[in-house]
């Protein structure tokens, strides 16, 4: 089987052949994000085209199943510690099933979709907490409306070093 090689360039993964990126999405559930401009209307930002560039955690994913291979600059990531658990809470989210971006436009680390995002609107909006951390319940209000306001669920997740693994609450308006 053909590993496909990709660029790492400023600590960026980048791929630029179309089939690369029909394989990373098909057989492996990484989505990144399109970056290029097409060469026709190069001025215009709805649509976006080669180069895909994706996460750090999605580069890592990769290399670590020995999905991909780098040509270019050295890809060192997970650096720190926060790095390691946000690295962690996305293999956990991967492993089971879900399709995941930047979820910062929602005001989130990543957002959750149970398929392809192509076909499917992200079903939850995840925000990695402090293990222990109090939240007010201004912030649950908060957290809450949010996801209410967008239809999505609040999932909030946090790494317990003691039980080795992660917890994940969700929250999720109701009407009364």
């Amino acid at each position: 089987m053909n590993t496909p090689r990709l660029c790492c360039a400023n600590g960026q993964v980048l791929v630029d052949d179309a089939d690369t990126v029909l394989k990373l999405r098909t057989e492996h559930r990484i989505v990144g994000t399109l970056e290029g401009s097409h060469p026709t209307n190069p001025l215009q930002n709805n649509y976006f085209g080669l180069p895909l560039i994706l996460l750090p955690e999605e580069a890592a994913l990769l290399l670590e199943q020995h999905a991909i291979t780098l040509d270019g600059d050295a890809f060192a990531w997970p650096e720190t510690e926060q790095d390691r658990v946000r690295f962690g809470l996305f293999k956990d989210l991967h492993g089971r099933g879900y399709f995941i971006t930047r979820g910062i436009k929602y005001g989130g680390d990543y957002l959750l979709y149970p398929g392809d995002p192509l076909r499917y609107h992200s079903s939850h909006i995840v925000s990695l907490i402090d293990h222990g951390q109090k939240l007010t319940p201004r912030q649950l209000v908060t957290l809450g409306r949010l996801c209410t306001a967008v239809k999505k669920i609040r999932l909030l997740s946090s790494w317990n070093a003691e039980a080795g693994s992660f917890t994940h609450i969700t929250l999720n308006w109701s009407g009364f």
